[in-house]
């Protein structure tokens, strides 16, 4: 029996239930902690692990304007992290953990806890680099004023050191996605092992008795980076008005599954839009809803998405886009079809039980060599 220490500060949402998930699994043969910095604790976490070890960290909320309080989020913030994380792999070291089982950061992707010298430590990549600092659509606006735009300009430069700091003393890299694994390649020069992660199907399930009463589910931010505007273009183009449930991260995240359950559930198709997202879970929730997807042909959907089969993969072009939403809005049979194919092909190859059985081999592998 293997003891084993998760460490995450991930916000609520897809990448932290996968954790969970993943804890909820591996426990029934190892012994398995968990480590989370957080602004509060969520009780509710504890029974996925053997113990949990909460540390709370209340960063400052930046309203946008009061730039003595970015200067703090940027310098001194950062540093009170790295002390915390010294001191938590401090007392991980102490415990004599076998691995050392590190998830990502919301402040600084790749987490300052992989610096410190520590048993193996391997890394589950969500996101194959700090996106916003290394991708192009994230560049900085050209309108900004000099003196604005030279500090996004720094501040940009120390972010991608200490990204770059922290990735490189992971022992071991394990990546969400084909995708992420060549990203990881090509941004860092690290290699990877692929595993994916999963879906529980008995949360996550049809309803036949649920009316679908939303014609097109929208599950994202309003930045460029989601590809909502993809969807408001495609619009234009169709010969009638959907009805369009938006869920926007920045007005109404949602923390209960089993809205967002519902949510999939009365929907008719449910996109997915975002520039190369590294993998993206939501494809695999609404899927296992007996859900179809119309993703865009980029990133990790190609490797979730079976086009034609389980869904629609699309080009980024507003009108191609709303040829696919119109084609399964008015061919209802045809929707079903794909919704039926699609929760037989989680209940075959995305479910907890087998996609968190295969991140556990690769630990024991990794750790073994």
């Amino acid at each position: 029996m293997k003891r084993i220490a998760f460490f995450h500060e991930l916000p609520p949402g897809g990448a932290r239930r996968a954790v969970n998930e993943i804890g909820r699994v591996i426990k029934r043969d190892d012994v398995v902690d968990l480590y989370i910095v957080d602004n509060y604790q969520n009780k509710e976490e504890k029974k996925y692990f053997n113990n949990t070890f909460f540390y709370e960290f209340i960063p400052k909320i930046w309203p946008g304007h009061n730039w003595k309080i970015r200067l703090y989020k940027d310098t001194l913030e950062l540093i009170k992290l790295y002390f915390l994380h010294r001191k938590i792999s401090s007392e991980i070291r102490n415990k004599n953990y076998d691995i050392i089982f590190v998830h990502a950061s919301k402040f600084t992707e790749s987490p300052f806890l992989l610096r410190f010298p520590n048993k193996i430590k391997i890394f589950y990549c969500h996101d194959p680099h700090y996106r916003m600092i290394y991708e192009k659509i994230f560049n900085i606006p050209k309108e900004l004023d000099p003196a604005r735009y030279l500090y996004e300009k720094i501040n940009r430069y120390f972010r991608k050191l200490i990204d770059r700091e922290n990735i490189k003393r992971a022992d071991k890299i394990i990546s969400n996605s084909k995708y992420t694994k060549k990203s990881l390649k090509k941004t860092y020069n690290k290699e990877s092992v692929v595993c994916y992660l999963g879906v529980d199907p008995q949360l996550f399930s049809p309803n036949r008795r649920i009316k679908k009463n939303i014609d097109i589910l929208y599950i994202g931010s309003n930045e460029p980076v989601d590809g909502r505007l993809l969807l408001m273009e495609s619009l234009k183009f169709l010969s009638f008005k959907p009805k369009i449930k938006e869920i926007l991260i920045e007005k109404e995240w949602i923390c209960d599954d089993y809205i967002l359950v519902d949510l999939y559930r009365r929907s008719k198709i449910v996109v997915c839009l975002a520039h190369n997202e590294p993998f993206g879970l939501i494809p695999l929730e609404a899927m296992s809803c007996g859900t179809p997807v119309i993703a865009v042909d980029e990133g990790g959907y190609t490797e979730s998405v079976v086009n034609r089969k389980t869904g629609l993969l699309t080009k980024r072009d507003p009108g191609i886009l709303a040829r696919k939403i119109e084609s399964l809005l008015n061919r209802p049979k045809v929707a079903a079809k794909l919704g039926e194919n699609a929760r037989k092909y989680i209940l075959k190859n995305w479910t907890w039980e087998y996609r968190a059985k295969k991140i556990h081999d690769i630990l024991l592998k990794l750790t073994d060599k």
